[in-house]
Formats: C-alpha cells, sequence, structure tokens
C-alpha cells in the first residue's frame, strides 16, 4: 500500500512512534490547565 510519503510509524523495538501531548502541556501548564484536542482534516477519517 502507499504511504503517501509518511515516515515509519514504529521505532526500532517495534512499539508505536508517538508522542503524546497531554503529559508534556500538564508539565508546562499544570495538570488541568490545557486540553489537547487532535483535529484531523483528512476526509478519510478511518485511517486514524
Amino acid at each position: 500500500t502507499a504511504d503517501h510519503g509518511m515516515a515509519d510509524m514504529h521505532n526500532k523495538e517495534g512499539d508505536p512512534d508517538v508522542v503524546y501531548l497531554q503529559p508534556i502541556m500538564e508539565d508546562m501548564l499544570g495538570a488541568g490547565a490545557a486540553r489537547v484536542i487532535l483535529p484531523i482534516t483528512d476526509p478519510y477519517v478511518v485511517h486514524h
């Protein structure tokens, strides 16, 4: 299947290569001060 130029989505150990923004924002601003929302603009939301 085509990857549309996207990078590999797993690290060398085979785990998903993700960054969770909520804990980072809570460390910066304090717990409950912000909420991370992902605006998906891809019309094919089944891909996400």
